[in-house]
């Protein structure tokens, strides 16, 4: 115990509150240093697969940009109403986001910190800009609008064909890393693409999205963290997304990909695009870990692909949830399963994973000694399987097995497998492949297979397959559900997707889209090269279409010949005895010939013999059919009694001057008729063959006026015994008593109905 006089109290006071004072300033020092360094980030993720009718419809373009979207959301610091997604736009509406992105911000905006706006776009583009549907974002504009948005800090990705052309409209170029803390004054910008200005970027089928995009956002999740901070940079997941889309796409159809940057920014420290530790799951893989790691959630996508080096751990924020875990190295396959829980971190080592033969994904290669297996783990445990697996009879009343195996399964009523297969299944009720298989099925009723198969079906009832290369052979039914190639023969064959290859049925076939059918019934596909049938046949999109019977196409690309032929757009050629078309590129040839934007065109007219009759004209300017039919008034008697006999004819003609005021060419032949009595005898026929120049004056669309020239030939013998004449009796007579013709020159007038 002691005690202060009053001069020290008063010094200890003094000190006191100098004391409160200093901690007063301190923690308002702090509070302006955490506003200073408050950082609101916003997205804009936009999304196109339509880039026009000549680009092929993209996939996954929306999922690319969700993907994009979703790892900001959950590691990067952007909360839920900063996230704009943007789906299939016009140039307008792409603008109109970006001005309303500009008025919150402006909204939202604080005296101190910093605004982050990073846009992303994944869709077709080429030289000249974004391809939003048939219309153009030209990259000078896009990249101004971007430069022009009121924040500090502006990143755009972009992946799409030709992306690279943004990053030189400027003359920008790479610089060294950039990034950005709290405690950094940064402003500018950064342009990352998925490409150079003259390559294309790439979808797949397997990833389900791009391989830039996917291998951005594996390096955002964790697998760039090259520094083991926790934390992953703009640089560091460039760098990431640089090497991974190049190393997969240096040996696709489309060519190596170099995704390519700009940047342009002021200040110190990094920015940092997503943070480990704000994850609410995560997974640590320890330094034992090496190899190419696979990681796939509960429903079997693929969310995080890396190169994993032993002697590096490495972890990754992943959203809570079951996940499998499948390693490659050298030759060896290995797999492992964990539960991510909220709040906590899962730490796998090289111990957790377990020699496996395959992860279940779709096949893209052969097997059989594979080396080029690298990215397919069906491909390579299918390898592997044959390679290493041996070969295995077996035999019971239902043969059901749960492991890959190689060799013959037989089933006296069921022969089944859960796992990849090589070899033969048969049974007499049936045979079912849970997984892809590669052999032969043989049974008196079904065969299943759920996913693909390659090899040969034979059933009586039923021949199913997920997708399947080689052969469904029934006297039933085929089925197959995704996209195929090979051969379906049965009564009924129905391809669910495009099946590459030929259907023969005797009764039905069923296609998405295929190369040929053969049928004795009915042909039915949205698209199709060639179509054969003694029935019907009947397509959305074909080439050629060849039937007895009837055939009928949305559009044909180049023949279709057949008794009726009917067609939305016809860009080939009709062969028929009715023709029916709503848009021809070319003559169709036929009896009848109805062509929507051909010539349809009625003509009574009045000519020299005194005929009143009436002319049909279908087909187009190019080639037409004339159908027509005329009675014959009594001389002296012109309009008031007609003669005891009429003629019929049908011919072919041309214009001259296409549609509207026009002139035409035309021979038809007529058979001439005359009944007077009941007697055999009384009935007299005649022929009568006339060539006809013509002219048709459009007095307006719809209407006008005709007349022309002919010159006729008839004559008589053992079966045709009517002369016909003018009716001024001008005519040339020749020949024998029993075989004289006729000929005479004429004239006719009349009016033309129609389009002409």
């Amino acid at each position: 115990m002691f005690f202060c006089s009053n001069k020290e109290f008063g010094l200890l006071s003094v000190l006191s509150f100098l004391f409160v004072m200093v901690l007063l300033v301190l923690a308002t020092s702090a509070d302006a240093a955490t506003e200073s360094n408050r950082i609101n980030r916003y997205v804009v993720a936009v999304s196109a697969n339509n880039g026009g009718a000549a680009r092929p419809m993209l996939r996954y373009a929306e999922s690319d940009a969700r993907s994009f979207a979703k790892v900001l959301k959950e590691m990067g610091g952007v909360t839920p109403q900063n996230v704009i997604l943007v789906r299939e736009p016009s140039v307008e509406a792409l603008q109109k986001e970006f001005a309303k992105l500009d008025a919150k911000i402006l909204q939202d905006k604080k005296a101190s910190g910093r605004d982050e706006v990073l846009v992303y776009y994944s869709g077709h583009a080429d030289e000249k800009g974004l391809r939003l549907g048939e219309e153009t974002y030209a990259w000078k504009e896009l990249r101004d609008r971007i430069d022009a948005l009121s924040a500090d800090v502006k990143i755009a990705v972009i992946d799409a064909c030709g992306s690279g052309a943004i990053t030189r409209v400027k003359g920008g170029k790479a610089v060294p890393a950039f990034m950005v803390d709290q405690s950094s004054d940064m402003k500018g910008y950064a342009f990352i693409t998925s490409s150079t200005q003259d390559e294309s970027s790439q979808e797949s089928d397997k990833l389900k999205g791009s391989f830039f995009t996917h291998s951005l956002v594996s390096g955002l999740r964790g697998a760039g963290d090259l520094s083991s901070d926790g934390r992953v940079t703009l640089s560091e997941a460039y760098q990431f997304a640089f090497n991974e889309t190049l190393q997969k796409t240096e040996t696709t159809l489309g060519g190596a990909q170099h995704p390519s940057r700009d940047m342009n920014l002021a200040g110190t420290g990094d920015v940092v695009m997503t943070d480990l530790r704000a994850t609410g799951a995560g997974l640590d893989l320890d330094e034992s870990v090496y190899g190419r790691l696979y990681i796939r959630d509960a429903d079997g996508e693929l969310v995080a692909e890396l190169n994993k080096k032993r002697g590096r751990a490495i972890s990754l924020g992943l959203p809570a949830g079951a996940y499998t875990l499948n390693l490659q190295h050298d030759v060896d396959y290995m797999g492992a399963s964990v539960v991510l829980s909220n709040g906590k971190r899962e730490k796998i080592t090289y111990g957790n994973f377990k020699s496996v033969l395959a992860e279940q994904t779709v096949l893209r290669g052969e097997i059989g000694g594979n080396k080029d297996c690298l990215n397919d783990s069906v491909a390579c445990s299918l390898d592997s399987l044959d390679r290493s697996g041996k070969f295995r009879t077996t035999f019971n009343i239902i043969n059901s097995d749960d492991k890959p195996r190689k060799g013959l399964q037989l089933g006296l009523l069921v022969a089944r497998t859960k796992d990849y297969m090589l070899g033969s299944q048969v049974s007499f009720l049936a045979n079912v492949a849970h997984k892809e298989m590669h052999g032969l099925q043989v049974s008196s009723s079904v065969n299943v297979a759920k996913e693909r198969f390659e090899g040969a079906q034979l059933s009586t009832a039923v021949n199913y397959a997920g997708s399947f290369d080689g052969a469904q052979l029934n006297s039933s039914l085929n089925i197959s559900k995704d996209k195929s190639s090979g051969l379906q023969i049965a009564p009924l064959n129905i391809a669910l997707d495009t099946l590459n290859g030929m259907q023969i049925a005797a009764g039905v076939n069923v296609a998405y889209a295929t190369n040929l059918q053969v049928v004795a019934g009915v042909n039915v596909a949205k698209e199709a090269n060639v179509q054969v049938a003694a029935g019907i046949n009947a397509v959305k999109k074909n080439d050629v279409q060849v039937v007895a019977g009837i055939n009928v196409a949305g559009e044909n690309d180049k023949l279709q010949v057949g008794v009726i032929n009917v067609t939305g757009i016809e860009k080939g050629r009709q062969w028929g005895i009715i023709n029916f078309c709503a848009e021809c590129e070319k003559s169709p040839v036929g009896l009848i010939n109805i062509v929507g934007n051909g010539v349809w065109s009625l003509t009574p007219y009045i000519n020299e013999m005194g005929a009143l009759g009436g002319s049909l004209h279908l087909g187009t300017s190019y080639f037409y059919t004339n159908l027509e039919w005329a009675g014959f008034f009594k001389k002296g008697e012109i309009f008031s009694e007609f003669e005891k006999f009429y003629e019929s004819g049908i011919g072919i003609g041309t214009q001259f001057g296409k549609y509207g005021t026009h002139i035409e060419l035309e021979y038809t032949f007529f058979n001439v008729y005359k009944k007077f009595g009941t007697d055999e005898d009384d009935w007299k026929t005649g022929y009568h063959h006339r060539g006809r120049v013509g002219y048709v004056y459009q007095l307006f669309p719809g209407f006008g006026l005709s007349v022309g020239g002919t010159l006729n030939f008839t004559s008589v013998g053992y079966l045709n015994k009517l002369l016909l004449k003018p009716m001024a009796d001008y005519h040339d007579d020749f020949g024998s008593q029993k075989h004289r013709a006729r000929w005479w020159p004429g004239f006719y007038a009349g009016l033309t109905l129609g389009r002409f």
